[in-house]
């Protein structure tokens, strides 16, 4: 008599579950870990890590001598994805239960919990630099990344608004030269074309075809590390009344592009994204301490005041002590000299995730530790038994 041939859910189950997945999505993880790790040294941290780490799929150039292969592979974020739910089915159901097993069924499902703590932490985390001098104070941080299009609105009386209009990066960053989109909004009375975005650039002086206002952008090398690009953009707004006004916006401008329409009047600017803390932080004195006989920095502390609701509160921020406040967290990163002083420039990030792995490690440990304890415990019953008999 034949056996009944599998469902399709429990074949699907099966594979899922399977020792063979967890080999290959392992032995890919570590491929990708090495292949993104060396190419930081061409790309740079951000590029390699949205090419490897962030992405579903890639494609890497293997170089034979003078040949190139480019190869397929999936990306981190796919083998993540297969590695959590082959845990899930394989580790956690599929588990035989019982005492003998409760500390490895701990020890996976922490580290499931530590995968979805990756998970929330690229959905929802947002980071960005806070610089300041000593005696300034700032409620705000500016992301290293994440450009936008600004737009306020002015009264004629000069005030403008409290919230200006916003473009992500994500709209307009495909926008090559060649490339435009429009961009529209029912209460303003124009709307925006938006094409040649470069991610790192200058503005210079041009008397060329398609220059503007004499002046164009130059396209340059891309920075290794993001935060030192300075984009630029080409922006046509087009009034309801039919005229149309042209204008770069480069990072770097001493002040926004200006249009006067329906009576107000509307500046457009390209910035990084900023966003505000609940509690101000001032800089009372930054400290850096090197290695003797060196240039290189041994420790960095900066003494700050943090002002929450007209309370002031000292605190004191190095490398490894961070102040946590309100679900944000204000690291030490570095520091820049200049003209006007020293500045300490710190790391604020907001994440919903913060200490999930700390308490995923913790919990892997207990069940680690509960495990081979009963193992031992086990082990040492039979060795008396065996002497006794």
């Amino acid at each position: 008599m034949s056996a009944k041939p599998a469902s399709l859910p429990a074949r699907l189950f099966a594979f899922l579950s399977s020792y063979g997945l967890a080999v290959v999505v392992l032995s890919f993880l570590l491929l990708i870990t090495y292949l993104g790790t060396v190419a930081q040294k061409d790309l740079g941290l951000l590029d390699s890590q949205r090419k490897y780490f962030d992405s579903w799929w890639l494609i890497h150039d293997f170089h034979l001598g003078d040949m190139v292969l480019p190869v397929p592979l999936p990306g981190g974020g796919l083998l993540m994805v297969a590695l959590f739910f082959n845990m899930l089915c394989g580790a956690v159901i599929r588990i035989r239960k019982g005492w003998r097993t409760i500390g490895v069924l701990i020890s996976h499902l922490a580290i499931l919990f530590m995968l979805a703590a990756g998970f929330v932490s690229f959905l929802f985390k947002t980071e960005g630099a806070m610089p300041l001098f000593e005696g300034q104070a700032s409620d705000q941080y500016q992301s290293y990344h994440e450009r936008i299009l600004e737009i306020r609105r002015f009264d004629a009386a000069g005030k403008g608004e409290p919230a200006a209009r916003v473009i992500p990066m994500r709209h307009f960053a495909d926008l090559a030269p060649g490339k435009a989109r429009v961009f529209h909004a029912g209460d303003l009375p124009f709307e925006v074309q938006v094409t040649g975005y470069r991610r790192n650039a200058n503005v210079v002086q041009s008397d060329e075809a398609g220059s503007i206002e004499g002046y164009r952008i130059q396209e340059v090398s891309n920075a290794k590390e993001d935060e030192a690009n300075t984009s630029a953009l080409e922006i046509t707004v087009k009034i309801k009344d039919g005229a149309e006004q042209k204008a770069i916006l480069w990072e770097r401008a001493a002040e926004p592009f200006t249009v006067d329409a329906g009576g107000s009047a509307y500046t457009f600017a390209l910035a990084r994204m900023k966003w505000k803390l609940p509690f101000a932080i001032r800089l009372e004195d930054f400290q850096r301490e090197l290695h003797p006989g060196t240039m290189k920095a041994r420790k960095y502390t900066s003494h700050v005041t943090k002002i929450t609701d007209g309370r002031e509160e000292p605190k004191v921020v190095t490398m490894n002590v961070p102040v946590r406040d309100q679900g944000y967290v204000v690291y030490q990163a570095s520091f820049s000299q200049g003209a006007n002083g020293e500045q300490s420039v710190f790391t604020v990030a907001k994440n919903p995730s913060d200490q999930w792995p700390l308490w995923s490690c913790v919990a892997v440990a207990f069940g680690l530790c509960l495990h081979f304890l009963m193992h031992l415990v086990r082990f040492l019953r039979r060795a008396l038994q065996s002497k006794t008999a």
